[in-house]
């Protein structure tokens, strides 16, 4: 049997973030949830992940920087 990939969300938005993790959870994925990039930063050290779904406009700075710095 396949295991789920894991997906890691990144958002601010508490209920915007549970129905978009409800939603990929219900069509087999396997979602944790971020609220801040520091605490994204956090998950990423320890666990492996398929995708990252990040908001633009986080509390401590913009999803884009955190894209460019897993790049570089």
């Amino acid at each position: 049997m396949a295991h789920a990939q894991r997906l890691l969300l990144i958002d601010d938005d508490v209920r915007l973030a549970a129905m978009v993790g409800d939603y990929l959870r219900n069509a087999g994925f396997a979602v944790d949830v971020a609220a801040t990039l520091a605490a994204g930063r956090e998950r990423l050290k320890g666990d492996p992940y398929d995708a990252l779904l990040l908001d633009l406009m986080l509390p401590d700075g913009d999803g884009l920087d955190l894209t460019r710095e897993l790049r570089a």
